[in-house]
């Protein structure tokens, strides 16, 4: 192998490997401020909704009764959270401004 490719090739994978740290970096500290974000969702009431249940029942003939219970529990993927609270930046709440 010529020295200026193995050169470039040193190149390319230093490049690939810090991308690879920042990444696995910025995750975490991510996820860290999430775990933290968590306890503010609790105020919420878009986030907090909550087990939501559903009960249908239907009656046959010959005294048949069938029962379906359908439950449901909001959760929001990471990127929804990530993406609304992007959002939350441009679109003006009318809200004052927090003094933090």
């Amino acid at each position: 192998m010529k020295p200026a490719r193995a050169v470039l090739w040193n190149a390319r994978a230093a490049l690939l490997y810090s991308l690879g740290g920042w990444t696995t970096l910025g995750g975490l500290i991510y996820y860290r401020r999430l775990d933290r974000d968590s306890t503010e969702n609790e105020r919420d009431p878009e986030a907090n909704q909550g087990i939501r249940k559903e009960v249908r029942t239907k009656e046959y003939p010959f005294g048949l009764t069938v029962t379906t219970e359908i439950t449901y529990k909001e959760v929001q993927p990471p990127l929804t959270r990530l993406l609304r609270r992007v959002v939350s930046f441009f679109v003006p709440n009318g809200d004052p401004p927090s003094e933090k």
